[in-house]
């Protein structure tokens, strides 16, 4: 039994790693209650009468004989049958409903129709070959995972962005547009089984629930003879077809929300995010005379105007959070993703202290101000530096201050004055090459990232910061450094600066 249960799962009701990425959980619950109605079925199908009749089957006499109110009685005497014959008389003679003749195998009819309605569409609409081409680039981005890049000797080396764009991303977008017919397929598939389950739970109420509580006893019509026949396991079939309705209407309700789910987007966890997004963007630009797709730029037909790319997207978000969701709309969206990064202001290293310090702003623009505006969803930055040191990772929670003022007529990229936050990391070493990066984080998952090498000499100081040019000598030649006395007396200025900022203690 538990081997075909595994086989189950495995053959039929397995899924591929694709599929389990966009898989919402009203989908693996309606996996869940077909598995149920099939191992319910198996459970039965050593009871099936059809299989080995249970049936014993005894000569009516006298008033002894009743079903449904009715009485039957023998006019004649026994006329001497066989008695093994008599039972399978009875068994295949119609005197046994059909309903309960072939009741384990219509629960294994249930679950069959019900995968066959999905792996139907699948195939009509090669809703399959869509999923999987999305589900390659998310693994290519390392969007769903964790990994890190390593070369031929499994060292670890400089990270990649993992939402930047390239040749996949476009050709991938360029197929969804103006395509409906994932959107489609999905749709019908759900309609249909609601259809379907609604059909099957109506006929088991109204036909099958009958048929069993008047199956304790079966009488048999032999030649103008009736015998009455015992053994059948009604009152077990009556709880099991009990259960059987209970998991037909889970099943019903999953797919009645799945519908709810594609027509009303307040559903969703996406759409409602996305929508308040919208309506963000829309209030920033005031009383705008903008189209939405003049406002939300790519946005408007990578998600808004998709039918099919918008689906993905919210059933990327059910399944695995709305973090991939945005990871992907910056793959596609040059725009939202330099909307999103953080700007390194500076960078100042001291290789004989081993000390690095950066200094990072958030991301200037509305777009980072619509989303941080939306409930639920949290953005934080961290910086860490690239192979780690003694400190190797620092995080910060998102702040930023709107600008006053006109807005400029790119909304997405209208300023903000970003918070500047500054992180200083110990440790480093003289002979090895390391790299900043400030990585944007969307509800634990990160989303876009900004990258610098730290050079051996990488000691540049904000040159708009006024306590600096206050402690800098007036013959300090800032622009090339100078003459060696002045680099060394640069240098002391700016260990200075940084003892000052609380960074270091000398």
């Amino acid at each position: 039994m538990a081997a075909i249960g595994a086989a189950l799962v495995g053959k039929v009701l397995g899924h591929s790693a694709a599929e389990k990425a966009f898989r919402p959980w009203w989908d693996t619950l309606e996996d869940s209650l077909i598995y149920g109605l099939v191992m319910l079925g198996i459970i039965l199908v050593p009871t099936a009468i059809i299989t080995g009749t249970p049936l014993d089957c005894n000569f009516c006499q006298a008033d002894h004989c009743s079903s449904s109110g009715k009485e039957f009685v023998n006019k004649k005497e026994d006329p001497g049958f066989n008695a093994w014959w008599v039972k399978k008389f009875c068994t295949m003679n119609g005197s046994v409903e059909p309903f309960m003749l072939y009741f384990p195998y219509f629960l294994l009819l249930i679950a069959m129709a019900l995968v066959m309605i999905e792996r139907v569409f699948e195939r009509a609409f090669k809703a399959g070959s869509k999923l999987e081409k999305f589900y390659s680039l998310l693994v290519r981005e390392n969007i769903l995972g964790s990994e890190l890049n390593t070369d031929t000797k499994g060292l670890c080396i400089r990270p990649c962005d993992v939402v930047d764009g390239g040749r996949e991303a476009i050709e991938l977008r360029q197929s969804f547009r103006g395509k409906r017919t994932y959107f489609l397929s999905y749709l019908l598939r759900t309609i249909l089984e609601v259809i379907v389950a609604s059909i099957l739970l109506v006929y088991m109420c109204w036909r099958g629930l009958p048929i069993l509580d008047d199956a304790n006893t079966i009488i048999c019509d032999v030649h103008s003879y009736y015998f009455e026949c015992s053994g059948q396991p009604a009152q077990f079939y009556v709880y099991s077809l009990y259960i059987t309705c209970i998991i037909t209407i889970a099943y019903i309700l999953c797919n009645i929300y799945n519908l709810l789910w594609l027509i009303f987007p307040c559903f969703g966890k996406l759409s409602r995010m996305m929508s308040t997004y919208k309506a963000n963007m829309r209030d920033r630009a005031g009383d705008s005379t903008k189209t939405d797709k003049q406002l939300l730029g790519d946005l408007y037909d990578i998600y808004y105007n998709n039918r099919d790319l918008r689906l993905l997207l919210d059933l990327l978000a059910t399944s695995s959070g709305v973090a991939p969701a945005i990871a992907i709309m910056t793959l596609f969206d040059k725009n939202f993703r330099d909307a999103m990064k953080p700007k390194i202001k500076y960078v100042v290293v001291s290789r004989d202290l081993g000390i690095a310090e950066v200094q990072f702003q958030e991301p200037k623009t509305g777009v980072r101000a619509a989303l941080g505006s939306i409930h639920g969803v949290r953005l934080m930055y961290v910086a860490e530096i690239v192979p780690p040191a003694e400190t190797a990772v620092e995080a910060f929670e998102s702040k930023y201050i709107p600008e006053e003022g006109e807005l400029e007529d790119d909304i997405e990229m209208a300023p903000l004055r970003g918070f500047i936050e500054r992180a200083c990391f110990h440790g480093l070493k003289p002979d090895v090459h390391y790299t900043m990066k400030i990585s944007t984080v969307v509800n634990g998952k990160t989303i876009c990232h900004v990258l610098e090498d730290i050079e051996d000499c990488h000691e540049k100081l904000p040159e708009d910061t006024e306590d600096y040019h206050k402690k800098l000598p007036e013959d300090t030649d800032t622009s090339n450094g100078g003459s060696v006395d002045l680099v060394k007396q640069q240098r002391q200025v700016k260990l200075q600066w940084l003892q000052s900022q609380g960074t270091i203690d000398l």
